[in-house]
Protein backbone atom coordinates (compact mmCIF):
# COMPACT_ATOMS: atom_id res chain seq x y z
CA UNK A 1 0.00 0.00 0.00
CA UNK A 2 2.65 2.30 0.84
CA UNK A 3 4.65 1.64 -2.81
CA UNK A 4 1.50 2.49 -4.67
CA UNK A 5 1.00 5.78 -2.30
CA UNK A 6 4.53 6.72 -2.90
CA UNK A 7 5.17 6.07 -6.95
CA UNK A 8 1.14 8.25 -6.30
CA UNK A 9 3.25 11.12 -4.85
CA UNK A 10 5.76 11.22 -7.05
CA UNK A 11 3.90 10.92 -10.21
CA UNK A 12 1.98 14.03 -8.85
CA UNK A 13 5.01 16.03 -8.16
CA UNK A 14 6.32 14.71 -11.52
CA UNK A 15 3.46 16.86 -13.62
CA UNK A 16 3.73 19.29 -11.40
CA UNK A 17 7.32 20.00 -11.95
CA UNK A 18 8.29 19.84 -8.38
CA UNK A 19 11.51 19.26 -8.20
CA UNK A 20 14.46 20.49 -6.16
CA UNK A 21 16.04 23.46 -8.13
CA UNK A 22 19.62 25.18 -7.43
CA UNK A 23 17.36 27.38 -4.83
CA UNK A 24 16.53 24.61 -2.77
CA UNK A 25 20.08 23.55 -2.60
CA UNK A 26 21.13 27.38 -1.89
CA UNK A 27 18.45 26.90 1.55
CA UNK A 28 19.51 23.40 2.28
CA UNK A 29 23.32 25.06 2.35
CA UNK A 30 22.55 28.39 4.35
CA UNK A 31 20.83 26.08 7.19
CA UNK A 32 24.28 24.52 8.02
CA UNK A 33 26.42 27.60 7.19
CA UNK A 34 27.33 28.42 10.65
CA UNK A 35 28.30 25.06 11.37
CA UNK A 36 29.58 24.08 8.07
CA UNK A 37 33.46 24.99 8.59
CA UNK A 38 33.40 22.85 11.99
CA UNK A 39 31.43 19.68 10.82
CA UNK A 40 32.45 19.03 7.28
CA UNK A 41 35.88 21.10 6.77
CA UNK A 42 37.17 19.91 10.06
CA UNK A 43 37.87 16.76 8.80
CA UNK A 44 37.83 17.48 5.05
CA UNK A 45 39.68 20.62 4.34
CA UNK A 46 42.75 18.48 4.23
CA UNK A 47 41.84 17.97 0.66
CA UNK A 48 41.09 21.11 -0.17
CA UNK A 49 44.36 21.63 0.80
CA UNK A 50 46.18 19.04 -1.84
CA UNK A 51 43.93 20.91 -4.20
CA UNK A 52 44.98 24.32 -3.40
CA UNK A 53 48.59 23.41 -2.87
CA UNK A 54 48.64 22.06 -6.44
CA UNK A 55 46.40 24.85 -7.80
CA UNK A 56 49.23 27.29 -6.24
CA UNK A 57 51.94 25.37 -7.99
CA UNK A 58 50.26 26.28 -11.63
CA UNK A 59 49.40 29.35 -11.29
CA UNK A 60 51.85 32.19 -11.50
CA UNK A 61 52.01 34.72 -7.74
CA UNK A 62 51.22 37.96 -9.98
CA UNK A 63 47.71 36.53 -10.91
CA UNK A 64 44.83 39.55 -11.22
CA UNK A 65 41.45 37.94 -11.00
CA UNK A 66 40.26 34.56 -9.35
CA UNK A 67 37.68 32.94 -9.32
CA UNK A 68 35.87 30.58 -6.22
CA UNK A 69 32.83 29.34 -7.74
CA UNK A 70 30.09 28.13 -5.17
CA UNK A 71 32.56 29.54 -2.12
CA UNK A 72 30.84 28.40 0.60
CA UNK A 73 32.35 29.41 3.61
CA UNK A 74 35.16 31.16 1.50
CA UNK A 75 38.02 29.22 2.86
CA UNK A 76 39.47 28.42 -0.52
CA UNK A 77 39.37 32.03 -0.87
CA UNK A 78 41.00 32.67 2.66
CA UNK A 79 43.96 30.36 1.20
CA UNK A 80 44.33 31.60 -1.95
CA UNK A 81 44.79 34.73 -0.71
CA UNK A 82 47.91 34.64 1.48
CA UNK A 83 49.39 33.80 -2.07
CA UNK A 84 47.82 35.82 -4.64
CA UNK A 85 48.23 39.08 -3.01
CA UNK A 86 47.16 41.70 -5.40
CA UNK A 87 44.33 39.46 -6.99
CA UNK A 88 40.61 40.24 -7.07
CA UNK A 89 39.01 37.69 -5.59
CA UNK A 90 35.50 36.91 -6.52
CA UNK A 91 33.14 34.91 -4.32
CA UNK A 92 30.05 33.43 -6.11
CA UNK A 93 27.49 31.09 -3.96
CA UNK A 94 24.02 30.47 -4.20
CA UNK A 95 23.50 30.44 -0.57
CA UNK A 96 22.92 33.77 1.60
CA UNK A 97 24.39 32.23 4.14
CA UNK A 98 27.42 30.20 3.05
CA UNK A 99 28.31 34.26 1.76
CA UNK A 100 27.77 35.56 5.29
CA UNK A 101 30.17 33.67 6.67
CA UNK A 102 32.73 34.06 3.77
CA UNK A 103 32.36 37.97 4.47
CA UNK A 104 33.45 37.51 8.08
CA UNK A 105 37.39 36.52 6.38
CA UNK A 106 37.55 40.08 6.10
CA UNK A 107 39.42 39.82 2.76
CA UNK A 108 40.28 42.63 1.40
CA UNK A 109 40.00 42.44 -2.19
CA UNK A 110 37.05 40.50 -2.73
CA UNK A 111 33.40 40.59 -4.33
CA UNK A 112 30.69 38.40 -3.02
CA UNK A 113 27.86 37.64 -5.48
CA UNK A 114 25.04 35.55 -4.40
CA UNK A 115 24.17 33.38 -7.52
CA UNK A 116 24.13 30.05 -9.15
CA UNK A 117 27.04 28.99 -10.98
CA UNK A 118 25.99 29.13 -14.22
CA UNK A 119 24.10 32.49 -14.09
CA UNK A 120 27.26 33.32 -13.25
CA UNK A 121 29.83 32.39 -15.68
CA UNK A 122 27.44 33.18 -18.84
CA UNK A 123 27.47 36.87 -17.92
CA UNK A 124 31.52 37.08 -17.58
CA UNK A 125 33.38 37.95 -20.83
CA UNK A 126 35.46 35.60 -22.35
CA UNK A 127 39.15 35.12 -21.32
CA UNK A 128 38.81 37.38 -17.99
CA UNK A 129 39.92 35.72 -15.48
CA UNK A 130 43.37 33.65 -14.64
CA UNK A 131 42.05 31.14 -12.33
CA UNK A 132 38.57 29.19 -11.31
CA UNK A 133 38.64 27.10 -8.22
CA UNK A 134 35.41 24.86 -6.94
CA UNK A 135 35.17 22.23 -4.20
CA UNK A 136 32.31 19.76 -3.91
CA UNK A 137 29.77 21.57 -6.12
CA UNK A 138 30.20 21.20 -9.56
CA UNK A 139 27.71 18.24 -9.68
CA UNK A 140 25.19 21.07 -7.91
CA UNK A 141 24.18 21.76 -12.05
CA UNK A 142 25.23 20.20 -15.48
CA UNK A 143 28.78 20.28 -14.95
CA UNK A 144 29.66 19.48 -18.40
CA UNK A 145 27.93 23.23 -19.34
CA UNK A 146 30.18 24.72 -16.36
CA UNK A 147 33.30 22.64 -17.43
CA UNK A 148 32.05 24.94 -20.75
CA UNK A 149 31.79 27.86 -19.29
CA UNK A 150 34.86 28.06 -17.45
CA UNK A 151 37.05 27.59 -20.26
CA UNK A 152 35.81 30.22 -22.49
CA UNK A 153 36.14 32.85 -18.99
CA UNK A 154 39.79 31.58 -18.35
CA UNK A 155 42.80 33.42 -20.01
CA UNK A 156 44.78 31.44 -21.71
CA UNK A 157 47.19 29.23 -19.80
CA UNK A 158 44.75 29.59 -16.93
CA UNK A 159 44.66 26.76 -13.92
CA UNK A 160 40.98 25.45 -13.27
CA UNK A 161 40.90 23.61 -9.97
CA UNK A 162 38.06 21.20 -9.26
CA UNK A 163 37.38 18.93 -6.68
CA UNK A 164 34.07 16.48 -6.29
CA UNK A 165 32.58 13.57 -4.63
CA UNK A 166 31.72 10.40 -6.78
CA UNK A 167 28.40 8.45 -7.68
CA UNK A 168 30.02 5.93 -4.57
CA UNK A 169 29.92 8.78 -1.93
CA UNK A 170 27.91 7.90 1.12
CA UNK A 171 26.70 4.27 -0.13
CA UNK A 172 25.82 3.49 3.69
CA UNK A 173 23.10 6.04 3.68
CA UNK A 174 22.21 5.59 -0.01
CA UNK A 175 21.08 2.12 0.83
CA UNK A 176 18.27 3.11 3.23
CA UNK A 177 16.82 6.43 1.94
CA UNK A 178 14.36 4.14 -0.67
CA UNK A 179 12.77 2.55 2.90
CA UNK A 180 12.47 6.18 4.39
CA UNK A 181 10.61 7.40 1.32
CA UNK A 182 8.56 3.96 1.45
CA UNK A 183 7.81 5.01 4.85
CA UNK A 184 7.12 8.34 4.76
CA UNK A 185 5.58 9.40 0.98
CA UNK A 186 2.76 11.64 2.26
CA UNK A 187 5.96 14.38 3.58
CA UNK A 188 7.40 14.42 -0.01
CA UNK A 189 6.96 17.84 -1.59
CA UNK A 190 9.61 17.92 -4.21
CA UNK A 191 11.68 15.19 -6.38
CA UNK A 192 14.86 14.87 -5.99
CA UNK A 193 16.96 13.31 -9.00
CA UNK A 194 20.39 11.46 -8.84
CA UNK A 195 23.51 14.50 -9.01
CA UNK A 196 25.75 14.27 -11.88
CA UNK A 197 28.58 13.27 -10.03
CA UNK A 198 31.32 11.01 -11.64
CA UNK A 199 31.55 7.23 -11.27
CA UNK A 200 35.39 7.46 -11.08
CA UNK A 201 38.51 9.78 -11.87
CA UNK A 202 38.48 8.12 -15.65
CA UNK A 203 34.76 9.37 -16.12
CA UNK A 204 35.73 12.90 -14.29
CA UNK A 205 39.20 13.50 -16.31
CA UNK A 206 36.98 12.88 -19.47
CA UNK A 207 34.67 16.01 -19.19
CA UNK A 208 37.50 18.05 -19.11
CA UNK A 209 39.36 16.54 -22.07
CA UNK A 210 36.19 16.94 -24.13
CA UNK A 211 36.46 20.57 -23.30
CA UNK A 212 40.10 21.04 -24.24
CA UNK A 213 41.53 21.30 -21.30
CA UNK A 214 45.09 19.96 -20.32
CA UNK A 215 45.35 17.99 -17.31
CA UNK A 216 47.97 18.69 -14.89
CA UNK A 217 47.41 16.66 -12.18
CA UNK A 218 44.39 14.23 -10.78
CA UNK A 219 43.60 12.25 -7.70
CA UNK A 220 40.94 10.33 -6.15
CA UNK A 221 40.84 8.64 -2.63
CA UNK A 222 38.05 8.47 0.24
CA UNK A 223 37.27 9.17 3.99
CA UNK A 224 35.58 7.12 6.02
CA UNK A 225 33.73 8.57 9.40
CA UNK A 226 32.81 6.49 12.15
CA UNK A 227 30.92 7.26 14.85
CA UNK A 228 29.66 6.45 18.45
CA UNK A 229 26.23 6.48 17.94
CA UNK A 230 23.62 6.62 15.30
CA UNK A 231 22.89 9.87 16.60
CA UNK A 232 26.14 11.30 15.77
CA UNK A 233 25.63 9.62 12.45
CA UNK A 234 22.41 11.06 11.77
CA UNK A 235 23.57 14.57 13.36
CA UNK A 236 27.13 14.73 10.87
CA UNK A 237 25.07 13.93 7.71
CA UNK A 238 21.88 16.45 8.41
CA UNK A 239 24.62 18.99 9.34
CA UNK A 240 27.58 18.90 6.71
CA UNK A 241 25.32 19.72 3.20
CA UNK A 242 26.34 15.83 2.86
CA UNK A 243 22.46 15.37 2.17
CA UNK A 244 22.34 18.26 0.33
CA UNK A 245 18.79 18.47 -1.99
CA UNK A 246 17.66 14.88 -0.85
CA UNK A 247 17.24 17.04 2.80
CA UNK A 248 14.84 18.97 0.41
CA UNK A 249 12.98 15.35 -1.08
CA UNK A 250 12.66 14.36 2.76
CA UNK A 251 12.98 16.35 5.51
CA UNK A 252 15.52 15.14 7.67
CA UNK A 253 14.74 17.57 10.61
CA UNK A 254 11.64 16.34 10.87
CA UNK A 255 11.60 13.48 14.15
CA UNK A 256 9.75 11.11 12.85
CA UNK A 257 11.78 10.75 10.09
CA UNK A 258 14.58 11.20 12.19
CA UNK A 259 13.66 8.20 14.40
CA UNK A 260 13.26 6.04 11.30
CA UNK A 261 16.63 6.95 9.90
CA UNK A 262 17.91 5.95 13.05
CA UNK A 263 16.21 2.41 13.35
CA UNK A 264 17.43 1.86 10.11
CA UNK A 265 20.81 2.51 11.00
CA UNK A 266 20.44 0.30 14.09
CA UNK A 267 18.72 -2.69 12.21
CA UNK A 268 21.94 -2.23 9.34
CA UNK A 269 24.51 -1.85 12.29
CA UNK A 270 25.75 0.86 10.38
CA UNK A 271 28.10 3.50 12.64
CA UNK A 272 30.46 4.83 9.60
CA UNK A 273 29.72 6.43 6.11
CA UNK A 274 32.31 6.57 2.95
CA UNK A 275 33.01 9.65 1.76
CA UNK A 276 34.74 9.32 -1.91
CA UNK A 277 36.08 12.18 -4.17
CA UNK A 278 38.06 12.83 -6.78
CA UNK A 279 39.77 16.13 -7.76
CA UNK A 280 42.12 17.69 -10.86
CA UNK A 281 44.16 20.65 -12.13
CA UNK A 282 43.43 21.64 -15.20
CA UNK A 283 44.94 24.31 -18.24
CA UNK A 284 43.65 26.08 -20.88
Amino acid sequence: MKLIELIKKIFLLGIQRKVVRAEDIGKAYTFVSDCYENTFLKEMHVYNDEVLNAFIEALPTDTKGLLDLACGTGYNSEVLARVYTQAQFYLVDISKGMLEEAKKKQMRTASFIQKDMLGFLKEQPDESLDGVICCWAIKYQPPRQIIKEVYRILKPGGIFGVLVNTKKTLPEIRKIYPSLLLKHPETIQRIMFNLPNPNNKLVFLKWFKKARFQVLRAEEGKRVFHFRNEEKLIEWVTHTGALAGFDCMLDLQNQEIKKSLEASLMKKRIHSVTHRFVWAILKK
